[in-house]
């Protein structure tokens, strides 16, 4: 177990918290994050054996992506994300795919995708912009096939805020989560205070900059982008599954 401390280079937040990554961030984001990831792979809209194609924007350590290619042994996949670091981490995890699976470094906010079945995005859409969602969904849009699907799991907003009450049962829920995982060793409260230490000092020196999106403004950007079916299909919390197709006879 490391140390838990990152080191204070504010320009090498990804990078310096990628070796630790797969270790802690199921626990600092809270009992919701591996329900939600279990879930976006239920909603791949395959059966096992099927053959089809899945981009995973934002792919981090490749995690996701991993478990699509387990579950799917037909499926092909390509995991984008912009950080050398976290792409180290994933061809290690997704080498043994051999050559179903391209790991490509790339602006996930402006590349273009190619043709596929399926796109998957998880907590990376809360660092788009957003006057620079519509484009990125446009994209995605552009890159599918007909019928061809984008599930997306982020952090946002939903309907009415919360009340004081409402957001400290999240908080209980959050501290037990972390407890739990102290507990059973697979981190040290140093690890999770080191953690939370550093995302504060990225962001007041404006080196991590997420955005508090609505599911509201992010469904009707789909739409403006040309999906043709978009469905709020999981929320926990703060933690919300989007689901939308393209059109069947999708240019």
């Amino acid at each position: 177990m490391t140390s838990g401390q990152p080191p204070d280079d504010p320009k090498s937040y990804f990078a310096s918290v990628a070796e630790s990554y797969d270790r802690l961030q199921p626990i600092l984001a809270g009992p919701a994050y591996e329900a939600g990831l279990a879930f976006v792979l239920d909603l791949v809209p395959h059966q096992e054996q099927d053959a089809f194609i899945c981009v995973e924007l934002g792919c981090g350590t490749g995690t996701l992506t991993h478990r699509v290619l387990c579950k799917f042994p037909r499926a092909r996949a390509l995991a984008v994300d912009s950080e050398p670091a976290m792409l180290d981490m994933a061809r290690k995890k997704l080498a043994p795919h051999g050559d179903r699976i391209e790991v490509r470094q790339a602006d996930v906010l402006a590349c273009e995708l190619p043709s596929c079945d399926v796109v998957l995005s998880s907590f990376m859409f809360h660092h788009v912009p957003p006057e620079r969602l519509e484009g990125t969904l446009r994209r995605i849009a552009r890159g599918l096939a007909p019928s061809g699907c984008l599930v997306l799991l982020d952090h946002m907003t939903v309907g009415p805020r919360w009340s004081e009450r409402i957001g400290a049962q999240n908080r209980r829920l959050q501290r037990g989560h972390v407890a739990a995982a102290i507990a059973a060793g697979r981190a040290t409260q140093d690890d999770i205070d080191a953690r939370w230490a550093f995302k504060r000092k990225m962001k007041e020196q404006g080196q991590d900059v997420e955005y508090r999106h609505r599911a509201e403004d992010i469904t009707e950007a789909m739409r403006a982008a040309g999906f043709d079916e978009i469905g709020l299909v999981w929320l926990r919390f703060g933690i919300t599954i989007l689901m939308a197709f393209v059109a069947q006879d999708a240019a």
